[in-house]
């Protein structure tokens, strides 16, 4: 028996990448197991190319490394990551997954209603999320929150440092909050 997936167009979250030495070749291998669209700065052609890996669209401000074939350029003035995210939301992809150190709601917030932000950076996986967050953690595992001075309340959860969290049981732990729509929730990659 043969397992038959069906990926549609933009079903899958695209993969958008700042600086590839944010994150560790087994943890991009997982990102890239579904065959995300790539996204990358034209900066990131040559380090991606050398590794073997394919990418679909190129983000240049100058004329692009045309390396691989069927390959999009986009031309784009200041900001890179804002231009990249437009872009996938205009071409109405649900989600994204970001190799970045910027690592702020302050940097994504304009765009958290129109697509699914995920930002990875040194073993961490951050996401955006809105009160009433709910989650099953193991005993232990602590949490980096990103409250932006937001008064939060929790349960499931106790405070061992500045933004830093820690499960006080096996189970689902519950993020409460009143003044912003969305915070910042930090975890290690497993």
């Amino acid at each position: 028996m043969s397992s038959h997936h069906i990926v549609r167009e933009n079903q899958e979250p695209a993969l958008l990448i700042e600086d590839l030495f944010l994150i560790d070749e087994e943890d991009l291998g997982q990102l890239l197991e579904w065959s995300p669209t790539i996204v990358i700065e034209n900066n990131m052609v040559d380090p991606l190319d050398a590794r073997g890996y394919k990418f679909d669209i190129v983000f240049a401000q100058t004329q692009a490394n045309q390396a691989q074939e069927n390959l999009k350029v986009i031309p784009y003035i200041d900001n890179f990551l804002q231009s990249a995210i437009g872009y996938l939301i205009k071409h109405q992809y649900k989600a994204v997954n970001i190799i970045t150190d910027q690592i702020s709601l302050a940097h994504y917030q304009h765009y958290l209603d129109l697509i699914n932000v995920v930002l990875l950076a040194k073993g961490v996986r951050y996401y955006f999320v809105t009160t009433g967050f709910t989650k099953w953690k193991t005993e232990g595992e602590q949490l980096k929150i990103d409250s932006q001075s937001e008064e939060i309340t929790t349960e499931g959860l106790r405070k061992i440092g500045d933004d830093l969290y820690e499960t006080v049981a096996d189970g689902l732990f519950t993020l409460r909050f009143s003044k912003s729509k969305y915070i910042l929730i930090g975890e290690t990659i497993s």
